[in-house]
């Protein structure tokens, strides 16, 4: 596996929290249904952080289409976490350095109990 140099320490997750404004208002992933719209809404009613949909790896980095169909973002939408599911590590790391300008964390999913997720071998 390729490790992934960084000129930047890795901060602690306190600090990481802080960093993105200490927020307790967190609105979790909620399967078709977090996208920017759902996202900005949430935001308008009290949200301080949320997460994108999940979404599978092997199909984000081999559609272009499927990117900007599912995946969209603004300035207003941060502090944002992106949600991945896969089972492959190089897949994991690709489509994360697709959206590493554009959100502020990415989350793994590792038991996603859908069926399509034990399917795809990343539930």
């Amino acid at each position: 596996m390729e490790e992934v140099e960084t000129s930047q320490q890795k901060a602690s997750p306190y600090e990481f929290w802080e960093k993105i404004g200490c927020p307790t208002k967190i609105v979790a992933p909620m399967v078709e249904h977090s996208d920017l719209a759902y996202r900005m809404m949430t935001r308008h009613y009290g949200a301080e952080l949320v997460f994108t949909q999940m979404f599978n790896c092997n199909s984000f980095i081999s559609s272009k289409e499927a990117r900007e169909l599912l995946f969209s973002t603004t300035a207003a939408d941060r502090p944002l976490i992106v949600q991945f599911a896969g089972h492959d590590p190089q897949t994991f790391l690709a489509a994360a350095k697709m959206v590493e300008d554009k959100c502020d964390a990415v989350d793994i999913n590792l038991g996603c109990p859908q069926g399509i997720a034990k399917r795809g071998r990343f539930g």
